[in-house]
């Protein structure tokens, strides 16, 4: 027994014995625009891609209606990365006191050349401009995400009040059905949507989200800056792993590839998918950084629009980018 504790002394002591590998639960809202789901999936089909994969940390993607919810879920300490946009970020902060940093991007809407979100009405349908929204039913996916905050806008600047219309929430995936039953008379279209719009001929965009606020920080990843502190390393890790996904997915040479998994993972038809990583796509950055300027930029809007109670600052204490910078370091290390 003294040799057995002995032996097992000296096991730990060389580093025989590794620890756990951190668990990352990952929130995300809709695939493809979100590539959480993809790279996990590509993960699977090319793990030598993921070196740190399975040992310095798992990756557990988590699905949302939205950003709003992931911020209870943080709070109750069931997701360890959540994908926010800047105004859920503020809620976060100031609602639910969580001490968040902003660490990656995710996709940012508006950027030139590329698609922007749009908001489509029936062609045939009574909606003619934003005052016909009066009395009317709007779909969003969650209370408090971008779409709730960009609908309120627009119908302020036109004069039409938020207790003037009905908002429904529902996922974006109903959107579609909702319209053409009549249930609803104005949605937003992601991108991934926007070609089964497209091909029913009834519908057009009443105003775009370019149209609002020019580029936005749709999404970016964030977590709790004790969470950072312990996990540092881990987080680098998994950073580097993800950044070498993402890139692949971006590369045109991969497309074929990148379709098929795109389609295993959404069970969309190709057809709905053509546009994933083209002109018609949101904007991702291949060395996951956001726009810590867009994102100030969107928050002090939605103050000034009275869709936020209270203003954040959020650089240089809400940001920490230094893990992107440090695993963009070792991607392009190694090409």
């Amino acid at each position: 027994m003294r040799r057995l504790a002995l032996a097992l002394a000296l096991t730990l002591a060389c580093g025989g014995v590794s620890a756990e590998p951190t668990k990352l639960r990952i929130g995300w809202a809709q695939a493809p625009t979100q590539l959480t789901p993809l790279v996990e999936e590509l993960s699977k089909r090319h793990p030598e891609m993921f070196p740190h994969a399975g040992k310095s940390y798992t990756m557990e993607p988590t699905r949302f209606q939205g950003s709003t919810p992931q911020i209870q879920a943080v709070a109750a300490g069931e997701l360890e990365i959540a994908a926010l946009g800047p105004s859920s970020l503020v809620l976060a902060v100031a609602n639910a006191h969580l001490d968040m940093r902003i660490i990656a991007d995710l996709m940012q809407d508006g950027v030139k050349g590329l698609f922007s979100t749009w908001w489509a009405v029936r062609t045939d349908g009574p909606i003619k401009d934003f005052t016909d929204i009066r009395g009317r039913q709007v779909a969003i996916n969650a209370l408090g995400a971008m779409t709730d905050m960009l609908l309120r806008t627009s119908m302020r600047q036109h004069g039409v009040a938020d207790n003037e219309y009905t908002v429904i929430e529902t996922n974006f995936v109903n959107m579609l059905p909702m319209m053409e039953s009549r249930k609803v008379d104005l949605v937003p279209v992601m991108p991934q949507f926007s070609h089964d719009f497209e091909a029913t001929g009834h519908y057009r965009s009443l105003f775009t989200l370019r149209d609002l606020v020019g580029q936005s920080q749709v999404g970016m990843w964030t977590a709790r800056a004790d969470f950072i502190a312990a996990h540092r390393a881990a987080l680098v890790d998994f950073l580097e792993d993800y950044m070498r996904g993402q890139r692949w997915f971006l590369a045109p040479e991969h497309r074929e590839e990148a379709l098929a998994i795109a389609q295993a993972v959404t069970k969309e038809s190709r057809a709905s998918l053509d546009y994933v990583f083209t002109d018609h796509d949101l904007y991702r950055s291949p060395d996951l950084m956001p726009s810590i300027a867009t994102v100030q930029k969107d928050i002090d809007w939605a103050v000034s629009m009275k869709l936020l109670p209270t203003g954040l600052v959020v650089s240089p204490k809400y940001v920490d980018l230094s893990m992107v910078e440090d695993a963009k370091k070792r991607v392009d290390a190694k090409p």
